[in-house]
């Protein structure tokens, strides 16, 4: 029966590893994810509450180090107080 209880405690440890949320925002070079989306998420993982794999979709046809960029600045802005309310 010892058996039986690794079996569940490994199954149950390889199903929290291999989780498939994620969180997918549209409009990720829109003011919205510059002013709260970004800083927000910033948040989330400086807390160490972001766990999953975040997805942004936005029609613009930027490149990933545009994107990248953006958030950065958008980072920069909310600590300094200049992102909006």
């Amino acid at each position: 029966m010892s058996d039986v209880g690794t079996i569940s405690e490994a199954v149950g440890s390889a199903s929290n590893a291999l989780s498939a949320d994620a969180l997918v925002f549209f409009g990720a070079t829109g003011d919205l994810a510059h002013k709260k989306i970004f800083p927000a998420l910033q948040a989330l993982a400086k807390g160490g509450h972001l766990d999953i794999p975040v997805i942004g979709v936005a029609k613009a046809g930027w490149t990933l180090d545009q994107l990248k960029s953006r958030a950065r600045d958008s980072a920069t802005a909310q600590r300094s107080g200049q992102a909006g309310a």
